[in-house]
């Protein structure tokens, strides 16, 4: 992915623009990561602290003491943490601002962000694995079907 350097940038600060030069989605680096960028497809575990333009914190996992996860690529976030998680190694943590057209738009997600809302995210990246073969549903789905074809199995007899 091609990255541009965020408007009125200077010097050697790790601001970049990802949102193709127009400003909309920014990540500043705080602390580089090693290896590859994460794959598409993988299930991302990270620390997460969401902010309002206003500094009021919304979310964070940090407090909770319980990393976020879920699976890249699948449209489980909002656009910004797609496209900018997609960017970063393991170890990394980063700060992105996120503009209402990658995040809720003019919605907003009731009670804790409003419509239009610009969102700060400190995301601390802290790994990836494989996804699960089945999500929870799924696999809860497929053993009340094991277990009632069992049953009738058995009634059959």
């Amino acid at each position: 992915m091609h990255h541009r350097r965020a408007p009125n940038e200077g010097g050697d600060t790790k601001k970049l623009d990802l949102s193709n030069g127009e400003g909309r989605l920014t990540k500043e680096i705080l602390l580089e990561g090693k290896g590859p960028t994460i794959p598409k497809g993988m299930l991302a575990k990270m620390h997460i602290v969401g902010k309002l333009e206003s500094g009021s914190v919304f979310s964070s996992s940090r407090e909770e003491s319980s990393p976020v996860e879920f699976v890249i690529g699948r449209g489980e976030a909002i656009q910004g943490w797609e496209r900018g998680i997609l960017t970063m190694q393991a170890g990394e943590r980063s700060i992105f601002c996120i503009s209402p057209e990658y995040a809720y738009g003019k919605e907003g997600k009731a009670p804790d962000i409003p419509g239009n809302a610009t969102l700060t995210y400190d995301v601390e990246l802290l790994g990836w694995t494989d996804p699960p073969l089945l999500d929870k549903f799924s696999a809860t789905l497929m053993a009340f079907w094991v277990i009632v074809g069992g049953i009738l199995w058995i009634g059959a007899r």
